[in-house]
């Protein structure tokens, strides 16, 4: 491994654990874990996130390792991930007693920094959105095929579940197109905010609310149902609309949405997943 190697191995490792600390810190996020309460979560608070993301972050890390030295197929490089994404998700439960706090992000943000290794071992340049539709190209194919294997009469996982009652694919959908909604939502607003010189609050809850605004989040969907993930979206819209974290009325509007989220057992938690790639991509720099 060359010394820029090294160089560029620590730059991911430092915007993963930023994406990571920087997702569950920003406070009040409406329904999820932050610094004020743990959200429409009773397992969970916020040092079972710190301990989870301190015991992943080395997967993160070999992710990121195995990227920069990836010399076969975008493809075969997914194939290759997944042995350590599983090694990951177990280091995950031993830090959590069995309590999932990051399998989302294991699989969304490893693929980002797997990407953005083999992208500049390609290029030579950490440009996020090509790291980001390189996400798509690595796992397309191959997670289509997952979809069309779904058995209807036996569905595996929630996820499944969803897809085959409503069509939506939540994560996995977001990932074989390149995660639009980062890109194309999430990172333009947190970077517009970054230059506004926005409190890290400021910048991250309101790209949140952009995301919830959005997304057609499953873990929404799956601890209520269409109504509900409509409704979320819906009031995230009307706090952007009347300013959200720069507003005195906006707010008093997310601290609203807390409580009634918390009440009902809402959590974001498949859009709070997306802020932390967002916050992976944006600490790249621009493109």
């Amino acid at each position: 491994m060359t010394a820029t190697d090294t160089k560029i191995l620590r730059i991911l490792k430092q915007a993963a654990s930023n994406a990571l600390l920087g997702e569950v810190m920003a406070t009040p996020k409406p329904g999820l874990v932050d610094r004020s309460n743990n959200g429409a979560h009773r397992d969970m608070n916020l040092f079972t996130f710190l301990r989870s993301a301190s015991a992943i972050l080395p997967y993160l890390q070999e992710m990121a390792e195995t990227g920069l030295s990836w010399d076969a197929s975008p493809q075969e490089l997914f194939s290759a991930l997944r042995p350590v994404g599983r090694e990951a998700e177990r280091a995950m439960f031993r830090a959590t007693c069995g309590v999932n706090t990051h399998k989302g992000a294991i699989f969304s943000l490893g693929l980002a920094v797997a990407a953005a290794g083999a992208r500049y071992r390609k290029t030579g340049r950490l440009n996020s959105g090509e790291i980001l539709e390189f996400c798509g190209e690595m796992t397309g194919e191959a997670l289509e095929k997952e979809f069309g294997r779904i058995d209807p009469s036996n569905p595996a996982t929630h996820g499944e579940r969803l897809y085959l009652a409503y069509g939506v694919r939540g994560i996995r959908g977001e990932v074989q197109r390149g995660f639009p909604s980062v890109r194309e939502h999430a990172l333009p607003m947190l970077r517009e905010l970054r230059k506004q010189c926005a409190t890290p609050d400021q910048a991250l809850v309101q790209t949140l609310l952009c995301l919830m605004a959005n997304v057609d989040d499953t873990n929404v969907l799956h601890r209520s149902n269409l109504e509900t993930m409509r409704r979320v979206q819906a009031r995230a819209r009307a706090a952007l609309g009347i300013g959200g974290m720069f507003t005195d009325e906006g707010c008093a509007e997310i601290l609203r949405m807390d409580r009634d989220f918390i009440r009902r057992n809402v959590s974001p938690g498949g859009c709070a997943d997306l802020l932390a790639v967002a916050v992976f991509a944006e600490r790249l720099g621009t493109d």
